[in-house]
């Protein structure tokens, strides 16, 4: 029994989010419904969004140099038939391209093309008959339609560049923080600048569309991950249209711009990971198999935390069964973050050379692909004008290294110990996810080994968990024995309050006092211990 193929294409991105491919699928069935002397082959060629005036789609990878390359190895075998649409959606090349590229490989090889939307089968009789006056006249068509309209786009084109480089306003399809005119939506921009700020300090793109939905912004209202990715790659954020600079008026800073393309670029190497409720989750791990340990509730508060891969799947994930209280984890992170949120900061609040710096790197990675690329034509090519331009872009490279190394010995400030405790606490009382966040884009984590013992990362000594303090004769939890540089220390079961302190002082008593009324609750001070090695067998 013939088999029947069906060849699927449309030209732009775009129609992957109408019914242009679900409308033909749709005749597709309806023909074979009404031959059934045919069946259908389980393979379907497909061009999505590829241009049929441009010749993409019979290039190598294209789906119709597939169909092709089938037909001549003989997978598509003679009387067989091929179906489309339209004889358009085989393409709209000039005609004699049309026939000798496209049309005569497949009905040379006895193969028949059935357009879908008159119902009309063409076969190798048809290059000899009548058929063909009416193939040359639908080609014909389609490849003028297609002109035409690519020399108007063209031409349109080109006035508005015209336009936007000599500063006039254009009209063009806008972002949603712009207007048609090309101005900033007041309602819209904040949000916009708000999303640059959440992605680049480590908050996920889902999360980010989840908290622009619940804004109660009627435009905002449909916001997705994939819509956020693409505001974070458009550089009308920054007053572009296409190549030309200041043609709207910029929503975030190029320093900004250019920190959530080197996020983009740096996540894009990593495992993807899920943004927690809980600001812990994610930066308590397992030292055996490197899960997160995950929070277990009890009273509809946090009691302890665990190894999520051995909560699944017990030793046969993770030998790691330790489980930690609440407490113990919220006591290290207090003990060790200020410093690791302190860092984080650094790498988004930019100072004047830190923002020179960035640019300069962002510049230096476009010259050094632009660099690959022109070396490569270069020896192939052996063109003069390609050679000097390789030299004119390796000469400016050794201009921004050079400046590079020189910002490099400046070294960073930091914000110091009270201003990164106060915007610690600010976080955590507006925004934990966000503090959570940033402290991973540093991987800072508290590391859970077997035997209680844990480690921060990057400090040299570890801290050791003894166990819960009892009252005599009962099963009251008085606090947690801790054990760190050979002293004992006795916490707290108490959970310490995060203060809402306010603006930053220069007051050194006030500081202090806002050190001592943050730190962990202690119900015992440190004492010498003496340290068992058997603890950690």
């Amino acid at each position: 029994m013939p088999a029947a193929i069906p060849y699927i294409r449309f030209s732009t991105g775009k129609q992957k989010h109408g019914n242009s491919e679900e409308r033909q699928r749709q005749l597709v069935v309806n023909w074979l419904v009404q031959n059934p002397a045919y069946t259908e082959s389980d393979i379907t060629y497909k061009d999505l969004g590829k241009s049929g005036y441009k010749g993409q789609h019979i290039r190598d990878g294209g789906g119709f140099a597939k169909l092709l390359a089938a037909v001549e190895a003989g997978a598509i075998r003679s009387g067989d038939v091929v179906l489309v649409e339209a004889i358009d959606r085989t393409g709209r090349l000039p005609f004699l391209d049309m026939l000798n590229k496209v049309i005569s490989p497949i009905l040379q090889a006895g193969v028949s093309i059935v357009t879908l939307d008159d119902n009309v089968m063409y076969d190798s009789r048809a290059l000899e008959g009548g058929q063909l006056f009416l193939l040359v006249a639908k080609i014909q068509a389609a490849y003028g339609y297609s002109k035409q309209l690519s020399e108007r786009v063209t031409a349109s084109y080109g006035i508005r560049r015209q336009q936007a480089i000599e500063g006039k306003s254009i009209k063009r399809w806008t972002p949603i923080w712009l207007t048609v005119d090309g101005k900033l939506k007041g309602t819209i921009a904040p949000y916009i600048k708000q999303v640059f700020e959440w992605y680049v300090s480590g908050i996920g793109k889902t999360t980010i569309a989840n908290r622009l939905r619940a804004s109660g912004e009627v435009e905002l209202a449909t916001c997705s991950g994939p819509t956020v990715e693409a505001w974070l790659r458009n550089k009308a954020a920054i007053g572009y249209w296409n190549d030309i600079p200041n043609v709207y008026p910029a929503v975030v800073t190029p320093e900004l711009f250019i920190q959530a393309q080197q996020r983009k670029k740096a996540v894009a190497t990593k495992p993807r990971e899920r943004t927690s409720k809980h600001f812990l989750v994610g930066l308590v791990k397992c030292g055996v198999c490197g899960s997160n340990y995950i929070i277990h509730h009890k009273d509809g508060k946090p009691n302890n935390l665990r190894c999520g891969t051995y909560h699944r799947l017990k030793k046969a994930g993770c030998t790691n069964d330790e489980t930690i209280p609440y407490q113990v984890a919220v006591y290290i992170y207090s003990e060790t973050a200020t410093h690791w949120v302190d860092k984080a900061l650094q790498q988004i609040q930019l100072t004047v050379n830190d923002k020179r710096k960035l640019v300069l790197t962002n510049e230096r990675d476009t010259l050094t692909a632009s660099i690959t690329s022109l070396t490569e034509k270069a020896v192939a090519l052996d063109i003069p004008e390609l050679w000097n331009k390789l030299e004119e872009e390796s000469n400016r490279r050794k201009v921004v290294d050079d400046e590079l190394s020189v910002l490099e010995r400046t070294p960073d400030a930091g914000s110091g110990g009270f201003a990164a405790a106060l915007a610690q606490d600010q976080m955590m009382i507006h925004d934990p996810i966000q503090l959570s966040a940033l402290l991973r884009q540093v991987e800072y984590s508290i590391v859970v080994y077997p035997n209680k013992l844990l480690k921060v990362t990057g400090e040299l000594y570890p801290w050791l968990y003894l166990g819960p303090k009892r009252k005599p004769k009962s099963n009251v939890t008085l606090g947690y024995r801790m054990l760190y540089l050979g002293q004992e220390t006795i916490i707290s079961p108490e959970l310490p309050v995060t203060l809402d302190w306010g603006k930053p002082t220069d007051n050194p008593v006030e500081q202090m006092r806002y050190y001592l009324r943050r730190a962990y609750k202690m119900v015992s001070a440190p004492q010498p211990y003496e340290y068992d090695d058997t603890l950690t067998e």
